[in-house]
C-alpha cells in the first residue's frame, strides 16, 4: 500500500511539473508582441490621439483593444510605446 501511495505521489510532481513546464514555454518570455499604433487604421490611431491628448490612457487602451482583439498587456504597451514615440513620458 505504501508503494502505490509514492508512485501516486510521483506521478502528481511530474504532472504539475509538466504543466508548469508547458505554461513557461508557451509563452512566459518576458517580451509581449503588439501590433504598433502607427500600423493601425487612420480613424482608430485618431480616437486613440484623442484619448492619449485628454490624458486617458485606459480609454486609448480600450479603443486599442477593440480595434486589435489584442490583450491587456500587449494593448497597454502598444499605448505606451506610441505615446513615449510621439513625446509623451513614459510611465
Amino acid at each position: 500500500m505504501g508503494l502505490l501511495k509514492l508512485l501516486v505521489l510521483v506521478a502528481a510532481v511530474l504532472a504539475v511539473w509538466y504543466v508548469v513546464r508547458q505554461v513557461r514555454a508557451s509563452g512566459a518570455s518576458g517580451e509581449v508582441a503588439f501590433t504598433p499604433v502607427e500600423e493601425l487604421a487612420p480613424e482608430v490611431r485618431g480616437v486613440i490621439d484623442s484619448s492619449l491628448a485628454q490624458g486617458r490612457l485606459v480609454g486609448a487602451v480600450k479603443h486599442y483593444r477593440a480595434a486589435t482583439g489584442a490583450g491587456l498587456a500587449q494593448s497597454r504597451a502598444a499605448v505606451e510605446t506610441y505615446r513615449w514615440k510621439q513625446g509623451g513620458a513614459p510611465r
